[in-house]
C-alpha cells in the first residue's frame, strides 16, 4: 500500500493518506481535490525521473514546490520519492527501477525502427548504426543492439515489456472532459492560431482519441455509442441518434470518462478521476460509479467528488461485498443485484474527507464503509434551512 504525506503544496497543507485499491476523496471546490489529484498522477507514476516530476507538475499547472514543502512517497514503509523544499529525491531502488526503464525503452524504440527494416536490408542497417557515434564506444549497447536486429524472438518480448512499461504510468482523466466534443472538432484551428491550450486537456485529447479508435462501441447510460466514420455517435431506445456535440452535457461529460476509463484500464495501473459525476442525473451518477468500479480491471481507482450519491453507492457496493461473503446462499442472492464485480472489498478501500488543505479519514474502522455521519451531514444542511424556513412561515401565519 502506498502512503502519501504533503505539507505545504499549494493549498495542500497537511495531507497525510493512504492509497488502496480504490480510493475516495470528497471535499468542497478550493479544498485541494484537485491539486492532490494531479499529484497523485505525477507522484505514482513510476516511468518518469526527478527533472520530469517538476515538468509533469508545471504541465498540470500545480508546480507549487517552495522552501517550506515537504512531499513523501512510501511503500510498505519503504521510501521511494522525497520532496524537501526545491528539491526532488529518488529512492535508490526507485533510481535503479528507473534507469532500467530507461534503457528498456530505447531497446524498445530500435525494436520497433528495426522492424520497419526489411529483412534483407538488416545487416546493412547494422552496420550503419553501430558506426554512429552514440554506439562506437559501448560495448554493451552495441551487444545490444546486434541482438535486437538479429533476433526476432528477443524483439516480440521488448514488445511485451513496452506494455509492461505501459502499466507503470498513470492517468488522468479531468473535470474537464465534458469540452472534449467541443474541443476534438476545433482542434487543428485552435492550434493554428496558437491559442494556448493547457497540457493536460490536449493530453486528454489524445488519449481520447486513442480509446474512440478502439472501442468502436460501448452501452452508456442506456445508450449505445458508435463511433462511425470519425464521428462519434449516441443511439437512443428508439434508433435516433445525435453527433456528441448534440448530445446532452451529461452526455457529453459521460462519454469521454467512460471511453478512456476503459481503454486506460487494460494498459495502466493507476487511474485518477475528477468529478464523475459532472453533469448527470443522480441516477445516472449511481450507474457511473458500477461502471467504473465492474470496469476498471486490475487498475487503481482514485475518485475526487463533491457528490453525495457517489458515497452512498460506494457503501452499497462495500456492503454487497461484507454480506455475500457471509455464506454462499447470500453470495449468490446479492450477486442477482449488485454482481461481484462491481463489490468493493473494504480492506482495500479508502475514504478521505478535504478540507482547507487537510486531509482526515471517514472510512469507519469497524464497518471499513463511509462514515453515515459524513453522508447524513449533507442532508442535515438541507433540512437545518427547510426547518428555518418552516419557523420564519409559521410565524408569518400565526401574526395573520
Amino acid at each position: 500500500m502506498l502512503k502519501l504525506t504533503v505539507k505545504n503544496f499549494g493549498v495542500l497543507k497537511d495531507i497525510d493518506i493512504e492509497l488502496n485499491k480504490t480510493n475516495l476523496f470528497i471535499g468542497d471546490n478550493g479544498s485541494g481535490k484537485s491539486t492532490l489529484a494531479k499529484l497523485i498522477t505525477v507522484l505514482t507514476d513510476f516511468t518518469i525521473d526527478e527533472d520530469e516530476i517538476i515538468k509533469r507538475l508545471k504541465n498540470f499547472n500545480i508546480d507549487f514546490l517552495n522552501k517550506e514543502c515537504f512531499i513523501q512517497l512510501k511503500e510498505d514503509d519503504k521510501l521511494i520519492i522525497e520532496i524537501i523544499g526545491l528539491i526532488v529525491n529518488f529512492s535508490s531502488a526507485r533510481k535503479e527501477v528507473h534507469q532500467k526503464i530507461k534503457h528498456l525503452e530505447h531497446s524498445i524504440l530500435m525494436s520497433k525502427i528495426v522492424d520497419d527494416v526489411k529483412d534483407d536490408k538488416l545487416e546493412i542497417f547494422l552496420n550503419s548504426l553501430l558506426k554512429d557515434d552514440s554506439f562506437k564506444n559501448d560495448e554493451k549497447a552495441k551487444k545490444n543492439l546486434t541482438k535486437i536486429c538479429e533476433n526476432s524472438e528477443y524483439r516480440n518480448q521488448l514488445s511485451n515489456t513496452d506494455k509492461t512499461i505501459n502499466i507503470l504510468k498513470s492517468k488522468y482523466i479531468p473535470a474537464e472532459r465534458n469540452l472534449i466534443s467541443l474541443f476534438n472538432q476545433s482542434l487543428s484551428n485552435m492550434i493554428s492560431a496558437e491559442i494556448p491550450l493547457p497540457k493536460t486537456l490536449l493530453e486528454f485529447s489524445a488519449h481520447y482519441n486513442s480509446a474512440r479508435n478502439e472501442i468502436k462501441e460501448l452501452d452508456i447510460l442506456g445508450m449505445k455509442y458508435k463511433n462511425e466514420n470519425f464521428q462519434d455517435r449516441i443511439y437512443y431506445e428508439d434508433a435516433n441518434s445525435l453527433a456528441l456535440e448534440n448530445s446532452s452535457s451529461g452526455i457529453q461529460s459521460a462519454l469521454p470518462l467512460y471511453l478512456t476509463l476503459k481503454y486506460f484500464s487494460t494498459k495502466h495501473e493507476n487511474i485518477i478521476i475528477e468529478e464523475p459525476e459532472l453533469n448527470l442525473y443522480p441516477q445516472s451518477q449511481i450507474d457511473t460509479v458500477k461502471f467504473m468500479i465492474e470496469n476498471r480491471q486490475e487498475s487503481f481507482l482514485s475518485i475526487m467528488t463533491h457528490s453525495p450519491y457517489i458515497l452512498s453507492v460506494l457503501n452499497v457496493l462495500i456492503f454487497a461485498y461484507k454480506a455475500s461473503n457471509t455464506n454462499e446462499i447470500l453470495k449468490d442472492k446479492i450477486s442477482m443485484i449488485i454482481p461481484k464485480e462491481q463489490q468493493i472489498n473494504p480492506d482495500e478501500f479508502s475514504a478521505y474527507i478535504v478540507e482547507n488543505g487537510i486531509s482526515k479519514s471517514i472510512k469507519g474502522k469497524s464497518t471499513g464503509m463511509i462514515q453515515s455521519n459524513v453522508i447524513d451531514d449533507i442532508g442535515d444542511m438541507i433540512d437545518d434551512e427547510f426547518g428555518e424556513l418552516m419557523e420564519i412561515y409559521r410565524e408569518f401565519k400565526s401574526d395573520k
